[in-house]
């Protein structure tokens, strides 16, 4: 039993954590390894009988570095050159995202990491910014197209940090749009991104049918707070 409780423990936190922390990566992998093993078994599934996903599960390259340093010389507007923009920008490197550590078996690992790693990539293709309504948008996008059970709930739970309006924006505008654009969307996780760098993000979206975040000014925002604010 002493043995049972920490391996019980973490994942536990680590779910309670993610609904209230979606933009913790760490805390949201662990919960989705434990929690959606059987999710990632049917991603396997689906990457196995799709021709680019069988290709992407024998190779098993990484985002990596690598990956990083040969996107910052794609020509301006690649996705490639965007992906290497987003990540300066916001200080992120594709080495320190958290290790997946819940899930041992040889495929289904590099399944869970490939859910990982083209997580920045997908923050590109949509232009979902990295706040809080932006990443609650994007684990919707994952969640239509993975089925993991955290996404869906730290989406869920994670909106009592915002404002009524940006809970609103959310509701409203945010939620339905990752819904359609996910809907919309091939296969995500059977994509070769690192074949796909030097292609144009515009081209990319077209043959995806991939619509961009809506975009709403923080003026817009403060008029509908003091809007909320007169009716109380």
């Amino acid at each position: 039993m002493p043995k049972l409780l920490p391996r019980l423990l973490v994942p536990s936190l680590a779910a309670i954590g993610s609904l209230i922390h979606p933009e913790r990566a760490d805390l949201v992998g662990i919960s989705s390894e434990t929690v959606g093993y059987i999710t990632y078994e049917k991603l396997l599934s689906q990457m196995k009988a799709d021709a680019e996903g069988r290709k992407i599960l024998q190779r098993r390259q990484r985002i990596s570095s690598d990956t990083l340093l040969f996107s910052k010389f794609c020509a301006p507007g690649t996705l490639g050159n965007l992906y290497f923009s987003f990540m300066v920008a916001n200080g992120f490197h594709p080495n320190e995202r958290p290790p997946v550590t819940f899930t041992k078996d040889g495929e289904l690992h590099f399944v869970a990491v490939r859910a990982r790693e083209i997580h920045d990539l997908l923050h590109v293709l949509f232009d979902c910014p990295t706040n809080l309504q932006g990443e609650l948008a994007l684990k919707a996008i994952e969640f239509v197209q993975y089925g993991l059970p955290a996404h869906w709930a730290s989406t869920y739970f994670a909106s009592f940090r915002l404002s009524v309006s940006e809970q609103h924006l959310l509701e409203y505008t945010f939620l339905p749009w990752a819904v359609r654009a996910a809907s919309r969307a091939p296969n995500l996780i059977c994509r070769d991104y690192e074949q796909l760098l030097k292609v144009q993000v515009s081209q990319l979206r077209t043959e995806w049918h991939i619509s961009e975040f809506p975009r709403y000014s923080k003026g817009l925002l403060q008029k509908m707070d003091a809007g909320v604010k007169d009716q109380t």
